[in-house]
């Protein structure tokens, strides 16, 4: 059985909504609403083993070192074969995440792709998932 797991902050529960919508298996999430890295690097993560893994952090943190310690950690804690991480609008934020996918070879989508009306969250989490499932 597929099994996917969607975690992060307000980006990723929009994601999760729209993923869960088009898709027969349900992934699980764990996302909220101005989530910050810290945050979920305390959540308890599910013991699973996933196939995919998106991860939505980092748009409601300041980028930098401390955000990229924290990136790390949550990465090294999901046992996953296929990770994409959604970039944030915030240029910084993006850097850092990106460097961090980077660091593990994991996938990147960037959210500068869609459109916004807030720099934070796209108009359309449909066009995202849309991105995602292809």
């Amino acid at each position: 059985m597929f099994e996917c797991l969607i975690l992060g902050d307000s980006t990723g529960v929009g994601t999760a909504q729209a993923i869960n919508a088009r898709y027969a298996q349900q992934c699980d999430v764990q996302a909220a609403e101005r989530a910050t890295a810290g945050e979920i690097l305390a959540w308890r993560h599910p013991a699973k083993k996933y196939g995919t893994s998106i991860l939505a952090i980092g748009s409601n943190d300041d980028a930098g070192p401390r955000l990229a310690d924290r990136l790390l950690r949550i990465r090294a804690s999901i046992t996953t074969r296929r990770v994409i991480w959604l970039l944030p609008y915030a240029r910084p934020q993006a850097y850092t995440v990106s460097s961090v996918a980077a660091t593990f070879g994991d996938e990147t989508l960037d959210l500068m792709r869609f459109l916004s009306k807030d720099n934070v969250h796209p108009l359309s989490y449909g066009d995202v998932a849309l991105r995602l499932l292809r």
